[in-house]
Order: C-alpha cells, then sequence, then structure tokens
C-alpha cells in the first residue's frame, strides 16, 4: 500500500516538473562576444602601404530576431505587436509549425556590432509563438531574451 501511494507521489511530482520546463522556454543572447585579432586579407595592398592588424574586440549585442531557416538564407521575419496570455508584446512571431512549409525549421539570430558576427541556434519545433524581451545591463548594453510558448 506504501509503495502506491509513493509511486503515485512521484508520478504526480514528475508530471509537474515537467509542466513548469514547457511552458518556460527561453533563449538568451550572450551580451557580448571577443573576436580574436586578425589582419584582413587584401587581393591587392597597395604599393607602400601595409595592413594594419585588429586587437582584441568586444563585440556587444545589438539585436535578435527570427529567421525561418538559418539566417544565412536571409529569410528573417517581421516582428508583429501581439498579444499572449493577455500581455501585448511589440516583437512577435507566430512560429506555428504549419507555416513552415519547407521544414527548415525556424532560428533565433543575436546580431553584434551591425552584423559583422551573428550567433544563431534553432528554436525548438514545439513551439508555436515566441517573443523578445530586452533589457539593459550593468553598462547600459543591451540584453536579449527569447521567450516562447
Amino acid at each position: 500500500m506504501r509503495c502506491g501511494i509513493f509511486s503515485k507521489g512521484m508520478l504526480f511530482l514528475s508530471w509537474l516538473s515537467i509542466g513548469q520546463v514547457v511552458g518556460a522556454y527561453e533563449l538568451v543572447c550572450p551580451e557580448s562576444v571577443q573576436i580574436k585579432p586578425a589582419t584582413p586579407e587584401l587581393k591587392v595592398v597597395p604599393q607602400d602601404w601595409e595592413v594594419s592588424a585588429h586587437k582584441d574586440i568586444l563585440l556587444r549585442l545589438d539585436s535578435a530576431g527570427i529567421y525561418s531557416g538559418k539566417p544565412v538564407n536571409l529569410v528573417q521575419l517581421k516582428p508583429e505587436p501581439l498579444t499572449i496570455k493577455g500581455k501585448k508584446h511589440n516583437e512577435a512571431w507566430d512560429i506555428n509549425r504549419g507555416s513552415d512549409l519547407k521544414n527548415v525549421g525556424y532560428w533565433l539570430n543575436c546580431s553584434y556590432n551591425r552584423n559583422q558576427v551573428q550567433l544563431t541556434r534553432r528554436i525548438d519545433s514545439a513551439m508555436k509563438v515566441c517573443w523578445t524581451v530586452y533589457s539593459k545591463d550593468s553598462q547600459g548594453g543591451i540584453r536579449a531574451k527569447l521567450e516562447c510558448q
């Protein structure tokens, strides 16, 4: 008898924890990225000139968006204002799987220094709608989080 009560209790706790995970899907863009020093490769270096090497550079996040397929294919989706569970979000996307006709998935793109560097990550295919939440860090830089249901 005790074993049955314990099993039902464990089953309930497992179900409860799964429910919390499913409702809290989010992806957070790193606030900054650091690029290695490099010397740009020029096809032709003008006579009497030399190419200067760059030092390590810290690039700050400046935007986040959603693409249909990998961002390299340049199919960026336009955000729209949506009301989700009674709360209005100005930058939101309806990414219902039925609209993914080519089955390429939806991708979050985090942009640094006006697309000098982009970090991308596929969004879980079970998600139906996503929205961005922006905030500021202690130095005034942008933080971006994508929340989805």
